[in-house]
């Protein structure tokens, strides 16, 4: 899995040995940030950060910080590893926790969430607080069954089996 723009193009990602573990595919984060334009100097939040690879995009593109937050801490120690040795770590800040339990009281400019596509997915509306003015929130979600409160977002984008769900505070 590559970094596809910015100073980190082309760049591996390390391949994560978790049947858990769905990484977004180029082709959704190319659309993410198409969608969203420059994150130059966006404070992001990457909620199921897994093996990182939206954070490090983000990073990669500009944002001046990634809080990256996993309830694996394998996953986080490969993502602060990959941070020393792209030498980005003073942008990347791990937080090992249960998604649904972080708290901060940080304001984001971008908010993204990737969490297991499973019957339960989880009601990421409780994070929309937590956006900057003119701050965005997008979730990837499964196209096959969206919940019903996807209704909300300001657009749904439907990329295969992944969809992406865009809200957007607007001053």
């Amino acid at each position: 899995m590559r970094i596809t723009a910015g100073q980190l193009r082309g760049r591996v990602l390390q391949p994560v040995k978790d049947k858990n573990v769905r990484p977004t595919s180029s082709k959704t984060r190319e659309a993410l940030f198409n969608i969203i334009g420059s994150v130059e100097n966006f404070k992001v939040l990457d909620l199921y950060a897994g093996t990182g690879a939206v954070g490090f995009e983000a990073v990669s593109r500009g944002a001046s910080s990634v809080y990256m937050v996993d309830v694996s801490g394998k996953l986080l120690h490969t993502i602060k590893e990959t941070a020393e040795k792209w030498s980005v770590s003073e942008k990347v800040i791990c937080v090992k926790t249960d998604v649904m339990r972080f708290q901060t009281e940080d304001k984001f400019d971008l908010i993204f969430a990737d969490p297991p596509f499973t019957e339960g997915y989880p009601d990421l509306r409780i994070f929309l607080p937590k956006l900057t003015e003119n701050g965005f929130a997008v979730f990837e979600m499964p196209s096959r069954s969206l919940p019903e409160w996807a209704s909300e977002a300001a657009k749904v984008r439907s990329y295969g089996e992944s969809s992406l769900a865009v809200f957007k505070l607007y001053d």
